[in-house]
């Protein structure tokens, strides 16, 4: 993501909650890719990293600024690479 923050006034309810879902996957389809070509393990050491990032706000401060934003953005992570992404 930029540093600069897009303006999403006007910005429908329903067209954030596509283009989350469309990062989210391709957030899985990243996970998928790596396992395939580089192991099992290089796909579990990037998950793992890419929390800790978001868990110390190095992604994104404003995350840790609300709690339930911050649980449900971390549990939708953890749960990359789950057989419920396949």
């Amino acid at each position: 993501m930029t540093d600069e923050t897009e303006n999403v006034s006007g910005t429908g309810m329903e067209q954030i909650k596509i283009v989350l879902n469309s990062i989210y996957l391709c957030l899985s389809f990243a996970m998928k890719h790596i396992a395939e070509n580089e192991g099992e393990a290089s796909a579990a050491t990037f998950k793992a990293k890419m929390l800790e990032a978001l868990k110390n706000g190095d992604i994104d401060m404003a995350l840790l600024e609300e709690s339930r934003t911050y649980e449900f953005v971390v549990s939708k992570i953890e749960a990359l690479g789950n057989t419920s992404d396949s």
